[in-house]
């Protein structure tokens, strides 16, 4: 791009803008395409691109590559709207859960009851030693360091007793909370629920 369609630009001149959008419409359309996977919003931030090079047109500097310059503006826009796509998803899956929450609390706290419950059993199934190394780990929150000095026993038999321990606890948890979310739907079916 010559500097005389840029001082156009920057002028204000809405012929030489035009010629500029239609060079490069096309190649900002493919880059936005290749993020969205949609054309509605491949379109959207080509219109939102070049609406800022427009807006912006006073601060073009003439001796910069123009080119590159709406590629980085196109690079923020899209950016920018996957964050904005991001967060609506998460605002929307929030609120989805929330509401489904709200119509659940009774089935929640049985379920959770339960739960509990089982996990109060995995942990009392576990052998002494590794019972009392967990529930200092997890309840009383002492560190592996304080752990090993209070049991006399090094910091790699404290970390090796509670990587097992919780393996035994979610293999526990995981095959009796099948019985347990069964029971629930069964109490809410015979309860009306």
């Amino acid at each position: 791009m010559d500097t005389s369609m840029i001082t156009a630009i920057r002028a204000g001149n809405p012929k030489a803008f035009k010629v500029f959008y239609d060079l490069l419409k096309q190649d900002v359309y493919a880059y936005a395409y290749r993020f969205f996977r949609s054309s509605e919003l491949a379109q959207e931030a080509v219109q939102d691109v070049f609406m800022q090079v427009w807006k912006y047109r006073e601060n073009i500097d003439p001796e910069q590559n123009l080119k590159a310059y709406v590629y980085r503006i196109a690079r923020n826009s899209i950016y920018n709207k996957l964050k904005q796509i991001a967060h609506q998803g998460r605002y929307a899956s929030h609120v989805f859960y929330s509401q489904a929450a709200s119509h659940n609390d009774l089935e929640d706290w049985i379920h959770c009851k339960e739960l509990r419950e089982i996990y109060e059993e995995a942990i009392n199934k576990l052998p002494t030693q590794r019972q009392l190394i967990f529930k200092l780990s997890r309840i009383e929150f002492l560190s592996h360091e304080e752990i090993a000095d209070q049991l006399c026993i090094s910091k790699n038999t404290v970390k090796d007793q509670i990587v097992k321990s919780l393996k035994f606890i979610k293999h526990y948890m995981y095959t009796h909370a099948e019985l347990t979310t069964s029971l629930v739907a069964f109490v809410l079916f015979v309860a009306g629920f």
